[in-house]
């Protein structure tokens, strides 16, 4: 099988030509100085495979996303002196090996990324002895093949659960471009047999590869991953979670899975994205009260700001020592796997009205916004849905996605992180202000949203709703101006202007349920919140455990420190 590839070398290194003198079927048609170029030559269509030799640091799902952009298959292998970042790349489903390594398993290893690059699975490269957990190694002396009824150790602890393959995104309708590998890879797919979760490729194939040794048994997609995911609710729709199957999950705060999804009866929302126009029409209010609404209600609840342009989600919850939490969490997904545990470890535990919420802050400064991928997203996104009932992301007002402009090297999208969190999303609040100005920008807005975003996933609040804006009966005026120059779009609520309780609420880092309970804002907050039959559910439960009680004297007690243990 004949490979192209491009390759990211050290100074100095004779790689190339110990590569080519032990493998003559791999070629090295281009030396790129960084990862930028390796990636630009990737995405040109040139080369069947790269080579990452120096850098292997700085690989991680943004860079394996834009190789998965390249017009066809590409396979993606490493080289790495240090054993964490082989592992680390290994879980990736990046085959990583150690530096000084053989010309010929380095060969195995091109071709093997290459061969999982075009089938979609997960690339199979034995581990070295050295990188294997101490705490697995066994007693005796290394063998071959186990006993029966064992599984081989695969280096890396459980990554292989979390492995993912760089054109596991590709459609099933997308033609690749047909080269002198994937010509070859043709026999290979048309002789595989399926069973019991292993595909069995023809040995004449990988006879180059392993000299007079058996071929092995190549692990499926269905037969490596499947096992190990998560099982999600019906109805959820993003990349990752449709990859799911079987199996338990433990939430941030209790075993078990989340009561709020999944369950019979309970089809509520388990991710709420916040958006608005441009003009600060409410977004982050309608986001942490909302937010603050169903933790109240009792289901467990995240906040994740995510707007690139001005976070402002610790400050309105009196987080003064802030962090760039959703800036930490995207970066370990990027690096890596991602767990519930870390999304924990990242956020910030928030005491509201007796209620918990957890919160993912926003960027300290907004110039970090490339530090905010898509690609790491996801996975931020996709594991905030399991491990919590209710995740609610605040998002920035731009859509735009024409960022990536005519470069030699692929250009991050500052708006990519609000167009992902839209498209994800369960259910699309669209936020704007009742007035002559902000409302006409709310109907533009609306044009611009991406074709991602179903129609019938978006709601839309109007803000600060008040006679001095909209003339005497403001909820009726304003009702009759979107019913007739509105889209077909249900406007589900119309928030009252009570600027006594917002600046209350601000001024003390408080959500409204604290600041003013009673207030007019807070009651069509929490209307808005019980469109959630869940918590409309746990509303009436709470109200009926009530009845019939005696009313106590409720004797007034310091305030709690805001934040959790």
């Amino acid at each position: 099988m004949r490979v192209s590839l491009a390759v990211v070398l050290p100074e100095g290194s004779d790689l190339v030509g110990a590569l080519e003198r032990a493998q003559g079927e791999i070629t090295v048609v281009r030396r790129a100085a960084d990862l930028a170029e390796l990636i630009a030559v990737a995405r040109s269509g040139l080369v069947d495979a790269v080579l990452v030799a120096q850098g292997a640091d700085q690989l991680g799902r943004g860079v394996l996303e834009e190789m998965a952009r390249a017009p066809r298959p590409v396979g993606v292998s490493a080289m790495s002196e240090v054993r964490e970042d082989r592992e680390r790349l290994r879980a990736l489903g990046v085959p990583c090996l150690r530096a000084d390594v053989e010309p010929l398993a380095l060969a195995a290893a091109v071709h093997e990324a290459v061969r999982a690059a075009h089938t979609g699975r997960t690339a199979d490269v034995p581990v070295d002895e050295e990188d294997r957990d101490p705490g697995d190694m066994p007693a005796e002396p290394v063998v071959q093949a186990g006993p029966p009824g064992t599984e081989p150790d695969t280096g890396g602890g459980d990554a292989p659960a979390h492995r993912r393959t760089a054109a596991a995104g590709r459609g099933p309708d997308r033609e690749p471009e047909r080269s002198s590998a994937a010509g070859d890879l043709a026999g290979e797919a048309s002789g595989a047999e399926e069973g019991n979760g292993v595909a069995v490729v023809a040995d004449e194939e990988l006879a180059g590869l392993f000299g007079d040794a058996p071929c092995p048994a190549l692990p499926s997609a269905a037969g490596t991953d499947a096992a190990h995911r998560t099982a999600e609710a019906p109805g959820e729709r993003n990349a990752v979670d449709a990859e799911a199957g079987a199996g338990g999950h433990t939430g941030p705060h209790g075993a078990g899975a989340p009561e709020g999804r999944g369950g019979p009866g309970r089809p509520g929302p388990a991710l709420v994205a916040v958006w608005g126009p441009a003009g600060a029409p409410g977004r982050t209010t309608v986001a942490v009260n909302l937010a603050a609404e169903y933790a109240v209600s009792g289901l467990r609840t995240l906040v994740v700001d995510l707007d690139t342009y001005g976070p402002a989600v610790g400050v309105y919850l009196g987080l003064t020592e802030e962090t760039a939490g959703v800036a930490r969490a995207a970066h370990r997904a990027d690096r890596g796997p991602l767990s519930t545990e870390d999304l924990v470890d990242a956020a910030v535990g928030v005491r509201v009205a007796g209620g918990r919420l957890d919160v993912l802050t926003g960027l300290t400064r907004p110039e970090r916004w490339p530090e905010l991928r898509p690609s790491a997203l996801r996975q931020v996104l996709a594991e905030a849905r399991r491990g919590w009932d209710r995740v609610v992301v605040d998002v920035g007002f731009s859509l735009e996605q024409d960022e990536e402009l005519s470069f030699d090297v692929p250009a991050p999208q500052r708006n990519g992180a609000a167009v992902l969190a839209l498209s994800l999303a369960d259910r699309v609040m669209a936020v704007g202000g009742a007035d002559a100005v902000s409302l006409p920008r709310l109907l533009r807005a609306l044009e611009t949203l991406p074709e991602e975003v179903p129609r019938e996933r978006i709601e839309v609040v109007m803000n600060r709703v008040r006679p001095q804006a909209s003339g005497v009966s403001p909820q009726a005026q304003v009702a009759g101006v979107w019913a007739r120059y509105g889209p077909d779009l249900p406007l589900v609520a119309q928030l009252p202007w009570d600027p006594q309780a917002a600046d209350r609420a601000l001024f003390g880092g408080q959500v409204l349920a604290e600041a003013a309970p009673s207030g007019p804002l807070r009651r069509a907050l929490r209307e808005l919140a019980r469109r959630d039959p869940e918590v409309a559910a746990r509303a009436t439960a709470g109200a009926q455990g009530r009845a019939g009680r005696p009313r106590r004297r409720v004797i007034p007690w310091p305030a709690p420190s805001r934040r959790t243990p």
